[in-house]
């Protein structure tokens, strides 16, 4: 066993994973400015829409990880 602490890669495979969703990115962006002017309300199914699209392309590179 080795002694070197475990790197969670996910929040890496995300944030690369974030640039093949431009369009629910821009939609949430979109949210949490109409939020911002208005002062109510929240983006919970956009951020999940996103959040979604991330996933799908995280799914099959994190695999390569696992053991």
């Amino acid at each position: 066993m080795s002694d070197e602490e475990p790197v969670d890669i996910l929040p890496t495979l995300r944030k690369e994973c974030l640039t093949k969703c431009p369009a629910p990115k821009a939609a949430y962006e979109a949210c949490i400015k109409r939020i911002e002017a208005k002062g109510e309300g929240d983006c919970e199914a956009w951020y999940f829409d996103m959040l979604t699209c991330v996933d799908h392309c995280v799914a099959p590179k994190i695999l390569k990880y696992t053991k």
